[in-house]
């Protein structure tokens, strides 16, 4: 506002010096037209002589006012240049202070940040390892070691705690006892690191195919084995096997047929398109008409199958029948899956033999898939979480008895 007014000042000035100077550029014409008409004043009438003094007074009232005018706009141009000056001066000091302030509460938002991710990481994984708790019945002896593992594993691997934390929980769902998690822990993040899909529906499909098999959770290392060389040498995949699984286990498990043949015969139809669903059912069926001497397929086998080997007899002794044979020995709905299987015996043999040996297959694809750039961020990210529960973990109990 003083801005404005000494604008409109110093305007109005102008305009009056303007004004000042053509009466006095005009006297002065009018006073030098007088000293020529008379060249020596001394010889001037009265009446010229008092005309003469009038416009000589004049010109000096005039000069007088324009340098007083003049005198006046110089201050009203210092004073502008002054509030100018200061307010300049004062909005850089408000965006000086401005900006202090904005770094002052940006520095606090981010601490704050830092300190609700920390407490958010600890209290996620403490509430997710009090549920593996509750499910197992584990001693506190127990639950410790859970909890170390849990944190190892969480600071050397692409997963955090808390995710090792929930493979943890879905193992005790099925069963599995501290002993068993512990076992099938490190296998199970090989296996979700090579399929990349989350750790915890990696437990619930590799523990069901261990349960399903009837076998000890120290072959945890084993089924991932078979699993991830099963996925890379046919268009198996996780989702896949976990539809055809579920439906074929315990039947082929009953009849002492392996997880590797099982496998096999399932990555073959797998191969040929049939649906997961259809080739898990269907080869339960099959499995249980060979099983069964009264059924025709067992009839025209004349022997039950009780084992991989006998298995492969039967496939053999089907492969020399003729098509329509074959079908008449079957339900309708498994005669794909039937056909499938005895054409492609040989391709389910050459199957077998590679998840014989697949020992170490799941380590080795790991290692190859973390040795990347984006594994290396994994990793860091993982072992700042690790480090996030750790400190508060140290801060004992204190914490939540102030939340409490």
């Amino acid at each position: 506002m003083a801005t404005k007014v000494a604008i409109e000042v110093q305007i109005k000035n102008i305009k009056q010096i303007k004004v000042l100077e053509n009466q006095l550029k005009k006297l002065r014409k009018e006073q030098r037209e007088l000293a020529r008409t008379n060249k020596d004043a001394k010889k001037l009438s009265g009446e010229e002589a008092k005309a003469y003094t009038r416009k000589h007074k004049a010109v000096t009232q005039a000069s007088k006012a324009l340098r007083e005018h003049k005198k006046a706009l110089l201050g009203v141009n210092k004073n502008t240049k002054a509030a100018t000056k200061s307010t300049n001066g004062m909005a850089k000091q408000f965006v000086k202070g401005a900006a202090a302030i904005g770094i002052v509460v940006g520095a606090f938002r981010a601490i704050n940040r830092v300190v609700s991710g920390v407490i958010s990481t600890f209290t996620e994984f403490e509430f997710q390892m009090a549920k593996t708790a509750a499910i197992t019945g584990a001693t506190e002896s127990d639950f410790k070691k859970l909890g170390d593992t849990a944190q190892e594993l969480g600071r050397t691997t692409f997963f955090t705690a808390q995710q090792v934390a929930e493979l943890q929980t879905n193992y005790a769902k099925l069963g599995f006892s501290t002993d068993e998690i512990l076992k099938a822990q490190a296998s199970t993040l090989q296996l979700a690191t090579v399929t990349a899909s989350d750790l915890g529906r990696a437990a619930i499909v590799t523990g069901a195919a261990v349960r399903g098999f009837g076998l000890d959770a120290s072959e945890t290392g084993r089924v991932v084995d078979v699993m991830t060389e099963a996925f890379n040498s046919s268009a198996l995949d996780m989702e896949k096997w976990q539809t055809s699984m579920t439906k074929v286990a315990p039947i082929a498990a009953g009849m002492n047929i392996t997880i590797e043949d099982t496998a096999a015969i399932m990555g073959v139809l797998t191969d040929a398109g049939i649906e997961a669903s259809i080739a898990g059912t269907s080869m339960r069926n099959i499995f249980l008409q060979m099983k069964d001497p009264t059924s025709k397929l067992g009839q025209y086998l004349g022997f039950t199958v009780n084992s991989s080997l006998d298995l492969k007899l039967a496939l053999e002794k089907l492969s020399e029948a003729s098509a329509e044979t074959r079908d008449g020995l079957v339900n309708i709905r498994q005669v794909a899956a039937m056909q499938v299987m005895v054409q492609g015996a040989e391709m389910v043999q050459l199957l077998s033999d590679k998840l014989y040996a697949a020992k170490g297959a799941a380590e080795k694809a790991a290692s190859i898939i973390g040795d990347t750039l984006h594994g290396a961020f994994l990793r860091l990210t993982s072992a700042a979480q690790g480090l996030s529960i750790e400190l508060v973990d140290k801060l004992g109990g204190g914490l939540q008895d102030l939340v409490d």
